[in-house]
């Protein structure tokens, strides 16, 4: 057992993007996300019980390469939503991409990756682990 820290878990994390209340509104229409509060720069979001911030970055610079998805935020749904998942991506353009790593031992369930407005990848699961 390490002697540092015991964290109890993560509060937030931080998604770059160019305009944060487009990003707010994408994240809440397709992923049903609740936008709890937006500021000049910031726009404070909720997916279930956990919370995640977009912060409006004038320098933001996609993580991935075009089609990459290395670097994503996956978010968990039901295996009812996530049949429709697929289908809510086609209607509205966004092209599904091949995952970063073709092994899901650490989290089995079904994955599908997709990049944001803003280039950052996006991957929903019905992850079952």
């Amino acid at each position: 057992m390490s002697d540092g820290l015991h964290s109890k878990g993560i509060l937030h994390f931080t998604i770059s993007v160019r305009d944060h209340v487009k990003a707010s509104e994408f994240y809440a229409e397709l992923l049903g996300c609740e936008i709890e509060r937006v500021s000049q720069h910031f726009a404070f979001m909720k997916a279930g019980g956990d919370y995640f911030v977009l912060y409006k970055n004038p320098e933001h610079v996609a993580p991935n390469g075009p089609r990459g998805t290395r670097f994503h935020h996956a978010f968990i749904v039901t295996p009812e939503e996530f049949d429709r998942a697929s289908d809510m991506i086609v209607a509205r353009g966004i092209e599904e991409l091949q995952p970063g790593t073709q092994n899901h031992r650490s989290f089995p369930g079904r994955h599908i990756y997709f990049h944001d407005l803003d280039g950052n990848g996006v991957e929903i699961t019905d992850v079952t682990a």
